[in-house]
């Protein structure tokens, strides 16, 4: 009997630590229902970083600010868990946003950020016994670099709670913005209906190879339509995609892709030379030497690149002009 017991009192030890972890990460509250804050959020699971986000119309300084914040997102373990099994958020759900400010010159760093100072932390928080509307948004800064140990919820005026329940991809929240959660979402069908995500350039490279350009083709007119500044729009991803599909042996595709980058900038010395290069590796002759005729003279004007680009752009396109010829 007591070897037993000896056996048993560890793992009811370890139980009761869960049990008690469990608890401690759900959402606490003061006797006047102000939020906790918990003081271990940095241990729990943690979901991403954006840098620079504005969730409203950027203003002139935002645009020129050097020194963007960063926001780390951190969710409660349970909750985390049963996202994972259910592609939804239980009740108890704490979300734990902590924005810090940026740097880019220290230490042996020469370029991009850094994280530093801690700027504000907020908390988004799914708890029916405390939160009339279920879900309730918390701020504990006090002043820049002042964090408190409660908060009040926000008004609903403050805008908090509209603009997720708006545009949250899932229940309250900005799934859309965490990457692995969204896959979650994806595979368990629980997005929201009003949410129509947009394809990054490489799901849309694994459509396009899969399922053909016709359907990669809709898919770009579709969300250009709401959507016209996706960075699927942009030259340098369309690039990346044209190649990435040459890679993968899809040279039809790859043409076409390229076809849309030089109509969507036909200033660009670039894309029209990258067309070239598709036009002759498909074996399209007459069309790889029209294209980099037509490179060689944007590259004239292309007020977009340097003139060392331009004068490779120059120098490829004749050379490959005159191996068309020759050959």
């Amino acid at each position: 009997m007591r070897h037993s017991l000896l056996r048993v009192i560890p793992v009811l030890l370890t139980l009761a630590a869960a049990a008690t972890a469990q608890k401690a990460a759900a959402p606490q509250f003061t006797a006047d229902n102000q939020l906790i804050r918990p003081k271990d959020y940095r241990e729990w699971v943690y979901l991403t970083s954006g840098l620079g986000m504005s969730y409203g119309p950027a203003t002139a300084n935002q645009l020129s600010d050097a020194s963007p914040v960063f926001d780390n997102v951190f969710v409660n373990p349970s909750s985390y868990k049963a996202f994972l099994a259910t592609g939804k958020w239980p009740d108890k759900t704490i979300f734990m946003l902590e924005i810090r400010s940026s740097a880019s010159h220290g230490s042996i760093n020469k370029n991009g950020h850094f994280q530093t100072d801690v700027v504000a932390v907020e908390a988004a928080v799914k708890d029916e016994a405390h939160i009339p509307d279920k879900w309730g948004y918390f701020g504990f800064t006090e002043s820049p670099g002042s964090v408190s140990d409660s908060a009040k919820i926000f008004p609903k005026s403050a805008g908090c709670f509209a603009c997720h329940t708006a545009n949250g991809a899932v229940d309250n929240t900005f799934v859309q913005f965490y990457p692995t959660l969204l896959e979650v979402a994806e595979a368990k069908g629980t997005l929201k209906a009003s949410y129509h995500p947009v394809p990054t350039p490489s799901k849309l490279v694994h459509i396009i190879n899969d399922q053909g350009w016709d359907k990669g083709h809709a898919l770009f007119e579709e969300v250009k339509a709401r959507e016209p500044e996706a960075d699927i729009f942009k030259e340098s991803a369309l690039n990346m995609m044209g190649y990435r599909l040459l890679g993968a042996g899809k040279k039809a595709e790859a043409v076409a892709v390229l076809k849309l980058a030089t109509m969507s900038y036909p200033a660009s010395c670039n894309a029209q030379d990258s067309l070239a290069e598709l036009y002759e590796v498909n074996g399209q002759k007459e069309l790889a030497i029209e294209s980099s005729k037509k490179a060689i003279e944007l590259a004239a004007t292309d007020t977009k690149v340097g003139a060392d680009r331009k004068q490779r752009v120059i120098d490829g396109a004749k050379k490959r002009i005159e191996r068309l010829r020759g050959q």
